[in-house]
């Protein structure tokens, strides 16, 4: 009986073990698919480009806008938008919807480290919204963290020219 109880023992904490351990950080998670950084590459591409490479879920599908949302975690999602004109893609748009605020904000400070990494450099930044401007000023990334609270992250990658 008792080398039963310890079995028992030994699996329920192994069970727990796995349960617990070995997810990834929000960050690790979103960056799974494609690093925030990298979807600045997405710009001036076609919607038929966009259609062909965006692994998401494809929640909407029109003629200057794709909408693709991404399960994270447990219960979390992100959206990331696609917005065209004749030119191709001008905007990238990833809102993010967490339950928690330590999610979100494990993600803004992975994706703060990212970006400041790149040859965007670091941010100004200014009542939790951060913005970086390409070395060529071509392109822009603004990230909005001022409903972190409430698990809210809005990350904007724009075209400007």
């Amino acid at each position: 009986m008792k080398s039963f109880i310890t079995l028992v023992s030994l699996l329920f904490a192994l069970t727990m073990m796995t349960a617990c351990g070995g997810k990834d950080s929000y960050y690790e998670q979103f960056i799974s698919d494609k690093k925030a950084s990298s979807r600045s590459l997405d710009l001036n591409k076609s919607l038929e480009e966009i259609r062909a490479i965006e692994k998401g879920k494809l929640i909407k599908d029109d003629i200057n806008l794709l909408k693709y949302v991404y399960e994270i975690g447990e219960n979390d999602t992100y959206i990331v938008s696609y917005l065209f004109d004749e030119k191709g893609c001008w905007e990238v748009g990833i809102d993010t919807y967490f339950e928690k605020e330590e999610d979100a904000q494990n993600l803004v400070e992975g994706i703060k480290a990212e970006i400041s990494g790149t040859d965007y450099g670091s941010p100004s930044e200014d009542n939790n919204l951060c913005r970086w401007k390409s070395p060529t000023g071509s392109a822009s990334i603004e990230l909005d963290y001022v409903n972190l609270g409430r698990g809210l992250v809005i990350l904007t990658i724009m075209a400007d020219k």
